[in-house]
């Protein structure tokens, strides 16, 4: 069955009285540039490609289903392990293409664990079809602007090689650029620059530096950038507005004001629907009822299976005006979330001992070594405002080598936080001309 897959964002909703917007105008487009000289090699043209039989828009409903309900899951996870009071946006389709890629080339338990935790149960000859589906109808959209990117960057020393039948899923599938790089300093620039082209500059930075056993990264970045169908006017923006936070303390925010047309129901919360241009794509507010935290109100989903997907599929008219009111906010968020997908089942890929990635890389001589996940740090953006809505989010899956002995020494480091002693020394005779101690400042 074809599916339309709309990204919702949940907001803050308060009711009263406002206006109608009117039309406005955006411009369109995808594909990050490149304009950034790189000093890793992109290989990913030498891959011989598949032949993919995935129409644009063929997405099968359960699997609909299974995303749903996971992206609920994944959002209360984080949720309960931040605690109360956290400002929280993550991407569940960003993890979902960074783990597709990855499900290529992990077999046994360490598959298993990954599709159940990250794609709701669906194996990976349903998660590339999938995910190829939604990139292209993201990229084909005309009045909105979006950005689906994809790589994987492995350590050129010599010791390992992508294996093949990986790198053709994932550049068949994810259409992943293929690095190969020193993983020096100079591929942390690298690597970062690829966010940040890739996310509009929203989201600059993804890693600040490279351990020694990591040899490989599988990076998903997603961007997207639309304007209202109806802009707002001046008169529908109320400023100076009271925000009631989760303390009991209060802010003063701008509100955005407007009439629509869809509303939808979900657990014991109840939401709006406001389309950006072209009609594709909505944001969606939901606000749980009083007297329940968002916490709460999202474990609820996430316990009972509530889904996400069909309340919006089955948002309606109602019988009288639909009027909102919600703030305009930017934020952004980053979380490491090794230890929270094992306590969510996912052990085995992070077990030295126990993982099988061997259909991903391998060792170019004889010698073996385990593979595993050594981190998952994912980084999101969102500023909703009178205008509409830019958000980002990059996910990156680091793979470790246990047992690796680094072809580098080392750098020795130095840190003056305590007591120490302090010269200025005649370079020629090597005598202090000054010479001292600080022991406290």
């Amino acid at each position: 069955m074809k599916k339309r897959i709309v990204a919702g964002l949940l907001a803050l909703m308060m009711i009263a009285g406002c206006g109608t917007g009117s039309t406005g105008n955006t411009g369109n487009g995808s594909g990050g540039s490149r304009s950034r000289e790189y000093s890793s090699t992109n290989v990913a043209e030498t891959v011989e490609p598949l032949v993919i039989n995935v129409e644009n828009g063929d997405i099968e409903d359960e699997w609909v289903q299974s995303l749903s309900a996971s992206s609920m899951n994944l959002l209360s996870e984080i949720m309960e392990s931040e605690g109360e009071g956290r400002n929280i946006m993550i991407s569940p389709t960003s993890m979902m293409m960074a783990f597709g890629m990855l499900e290529n080339g992990a077999s046994g338990a360490t598959l298993s664990d990954i599709e159940n935790v990250i794609g709701g149960g669906l194996a990976v000859e349903q998660m590339n079809p999938m995910m190829y589906s939604l990139a292209e109808r993201f990229e084909s959209s005309e009045d909105v602007r979006w950005n689906v990117a994809n790589s994987v960057w492995l350590r050129d020393d010599g010791r390992f090689e992508i294996v093949p039948e990986f790198a053709q899923a994932a550049r068949s599938y994810y259409n992943a650029d293929i690095w190969k790089a020193a993983f020096d300093e100079k591929t942390v620039e690298d690597i970062n620059a690829w966010a940040d082209e890739q996310t509009y500059g929203m989201i600059k930075e993804i890693i600040d530096a490279i351990d020694p056993e990591t040899y490989m990264y599988l990076i998903n970045a997603v961007a997207f950038e639309g304007e209202w169908m109806n802009e707002y006017e001046d008169t529908d923006i109320w400023e100076d507005y009271e925000f009631h936070n989760y303390d009991g303390t209060t802010s003063n925010v701008n509100m955005l004001c407007s009439t629509e047309s869809r509303y939808m129901e979900l657990g014991n919360g109840i939401g709006f629907v406001r389309p950006y241009k072209g009609g594709d794509y909505s944001f969606v507010g939901i606000l749980p009822e009083e007297g329940t935290s968002v916490e709460d109100y999202i474990a609820s989903l996430a316990e009972d299976g509530a889904d996400f997907a069909e309340a919006f599929r089955n948002a309606k008219g109602y019988e009288s005006d639909i009027i909102v009111k919600f703030p305009e906010f930017k934020n952004e968020y980053e979380i490491e979330m090794a230890e929270l997908l094992k306590s969510m089942g996912m052990e085995t890929p992070f077990d030295p001992d126990n993982a099988d990635f061997t259909g991903l890389i391998a060792a170019s001589g004889d010698q073996e070594y385990p593979v595993y996940i050594g981190a998952v740090l994912h980084k999101t953006f969102i500023e909703v405002n009178r205008e509409g809505t830019r958000a980002a989010a990059v996910t990156s899956i680091t793979l470790d080598c246990a047992g690796v002995e680094p072809d580098f020494v080392p750098p020795m480091i130095i840190t003056l936080d305590r007591p120490f002693v302090y010269a200025v020394v005649d370079n020629e005779t090597g005598l202090p001309v000054f010479l001292g101690t600080v022991s406290s400042l």
